[in-house]
């Protein structure tokens, strides 16, 4: 292939668009992109996936079939490309579970859309145009230095608008899993499902987790004296702001003892075990990183257990066994840490689902309590104890246990979790045995988690049983979308009416304005958009009407990723858009098409756009009685839809 130096061949043609909605079937925000290109073979794909690898190591090679002719050589380049973009997200932990689409393809041109979420499009369309510059090299013959470095550069920028929850990523998959409808709000804050079905979710924190309990939770020696007060087993404990008090604190409750920070979660500088002042002070200057109040406690011998409580019932439970290795007479301490954190499950940062086992001063200290050093070769079957907290952020390892726990240690969680007055919390104990009444045994509840991470390495739907519990159905509520209604029509009045004499709570859009309930919330010309959004968020809307009488929706997008009726009501003011309103807005609707009679439908090619059902054209004096009896229909569907498979 000969190639000028001026000639390129992967660029973007135009401005990219970012959407605030969703759009062409996507369950988030779409970018809109227009690019050229020439057509890559199977070779360079292949070559360039071994590339992306050394960078993306999670990623996988997108299969590459074999292609006849100019066309579907050029659209599977395009799909490598969507698949591309997809693992990079992935890698940066984005929330994202599904690939962009091809909307035209003409070679050299075509036109993508890419899913993402609104405050990752920039970083997000600097990746791309890295990851096309590669794809230049590669036609070019060129090795890509400077592209595969400016590459880790643009996932950093990526990984750095990821979620802070580290639950978040699996609630969004779970919900996709499982048909419910999700949007993020300016807050952060994730509402699952739509209107009076809807639930808010921030990591774990639920919208009926109360302020005041996470407060309390937080705040380790306010929440120790709430359980105390309670009758429930806590230990001894001390408030130290300096390392004088601190020292004094731990020979004042006896060794050994515990030294953390007093208000903070996640097992965040906490040292257990500690046997004499010099194990206090490291303890106290790691401690003091991260917060300026320590708390001191008594330390309790036994194993630690993170119990899940949510509404009252205990849902899941593990037992944290502390890092270390396990000897098999044949490997150093050293090169069996190794072997641990090789594996793929362990990694760094909030979204991993285990963390690296990471050499430090607690594990060499611990080894010399033990006579034995990094290069010591244990026995087989003996286990090596390298961390003295056995929480899983520190390198631990959790152990389902959940069929193992005594009916006593159930009730010591949920009497736990109710005293706090918190709907969902991660009760950690500390007890010899957790198939042994604590009664018997004694025990100690060690912290309460307002908003424990639920993790997957050992329990992997607790978010979908946690979603079912708190949103009916698949959370939808029927959304019907009025296309063409003419001013002069009553149409969309006469749907709200029917709806309102049945008890059903209504939120209409139309040229009035937005109301819900037949009651004015906004009045005058607003977008379908922002009515959507509105309508969306209010927790007493059963059903939404939508009126779509301009193009609109070109710029800002659907307001949902999914709704049940397209009414086919005449024709818009802007007909010069029809055809590129109907494709962004058809894959959307997976119930059913309703035109009026009149309204001049081109049924074939509406067809081609969309697999919902496609109704007999109606008379205009029984389409409101129809339209609203298939919304009727809707709401029973999405109550009935099982929710629950992944």
């Amino acid at each position: 292939m000969n190639l000028s130096a001026t000639d390129t061949t992967w660029s973007l043609a135009d401005k990219s668009v970012s959407l605030n909605g969703c759009g062409f079937g996507s369950n988030y925000p779409v970018v809109l992109i227009s690019l050229t290109g020439r057509a890559l073979t199977k070779e360079q794909l292949a070559g360039l996936s071994e590339l992306l690898h050394e960078t993306l190591p999670s990623s996988d090679i997108l299969p590459l079939l074999r292609q006849t002719g100019k066309e579907n050589a050029f659209r599977t380049s395009l799909e490598w490309l969507l698949h591309t973009l997809h693992q990079a997200q992935r890698e940066a932990d984005l929330p994202i579970y599904e690939l962009g689409g091809v909307l035209s393809v003409d070679p050299p041109h075509a036109r993508l859309f890419l899913p993402s979420v609104i405050h990752s499009v920039k970083p997000l369309l600097e990746l791309l145009r890295t990851i096309l510059e590669l794809m230049e090299h590669q036609v070019r013959g060129k090795y890509p230095q400077k592209q595969l470095k400016r590459l880790v550069n643009n996932l950093t920028d990526l990984q750095k608008t990821s979620p802070q929850g580290s639950n978040i990523p699996l609630f969004v998959k779970t919900s996709c899993e499982m048909g419910i409808p999700f949007q993020e709000l300016p807050s952060g804050v994730i509402q699952y499902g739509q209107g009076s079905r809807g639930h808010w979710l921030f990591s774990s924190f639920t919208e009926n987790t109360a302020f005041l309990s996470a407060q309390i939770a937080r705040n380790k020696p306010l929440a120790g004296k709430m359980l105390r007060q309670a009758g429930l087993p806590v230990s001894d404990s001390k408030i130290a702001t300096t390392l004088d008090r601190t020292l004094r604190a731990a020979e004042e409750l006896g060794y050994p003892v515990v030294v953390k920070p007093a208000d903070l979660d996640a097992g965040k500088g906490v040292s257990a075990g500690l046997l004499n002042p010099e194990e206090v002070t490291r303890a106290f200057n790691a401690a003091q990183k991260l917060s300026r109040n320590i708390l001191v406690e008594k330390h309790f011998e036994g194993r630690d257990y993170r119990v899940t409580v949510f509404q009252n019932e205990v849902i899941w439970a593990v037992e944290r066994v502390p890092g270390g290795v396990t000897g098999d007479g044949q490997h150093t301490i050293r090169e069996l840490v190794g072997q641990l954190n090789a594996d793929p499950n362990r990694g760094e940062g909030k979204h991993a689902k285990l963390q690296r086992l990471m050499w430090n001063d607690e594990a060499i200290s611990l080894l010399k309590q033990s006579g034995m050093d990094a290069s010591s070769v244990p026995e087989k079957g003996t286990f090596i104890r390298l961390r003295r907290t056995a929480n899983v952020a520190a390198g631990g390892t959790p152990v389902g246990v959940f069929d193992k726990i005594h009916s006593d240690n159930k009730h010591l969680a949920i009497r736990t979790a109710q005293a706090l007055r918190l709907d969902l919390a991660g009760v950690d104990i500390l007890i010899p045995d957790i198939a042994r009444s604590w009664h018997e045994t004694g025990a100690i509840i060690c912290e309460v988690n307002a908003s424990p991470s639920l993790g997957t390495i050992t329990k992997g739907n607790l978010f979908s049983l946690i979603l079912r519990k708190v949103i009916p159905g698949n959370g939808r509520i029927p959304i019907a979308l009025v296309l063409g209604d003419q001013p002069s029509s009553t149409l969309l009045s006469d749907i709200e009416g029917h709806l309102l004499k049945q008890g059903i709570t209504a939120g209409c859009h139309d040229t009035k304005g937005v109301r819900v309930n037949g009651e004015a919330i906004k009045s005058g010309f607003v977008e379908l958009f922002d009515a959507g959004k509105m309508l969306n968020v209010d927790t007493t809307v059963d059903t939404i009407l939508l009126s779509l009488d301009n193009d609109s929706v070109l710029r800002t997008g659907l307001p949902f990723a999914r709704f049940d009726l397209l009414v086919l009501a005449g024709e818009l003011a802007t007909e010069d858009s029809m055809t590129e309103i109907l494709d962004m807005i058809l894959p959307a609707c997976d119930g059913k098409i309703i035109s009026i009679e009149g309204s001049k439908p081109e049924e074939k090619s509406y067809g081609l756009m969309t697999h919902s059902g496609w109704e007999q054209p109606v008379s205009s004096d029984v389409a409101a009685e129809k339209i609203v009896s298939e919304m009727i229909a809707c709401s029973s569907k999405h109550l009935q839809t099982d929710a629950t498979e992944e």
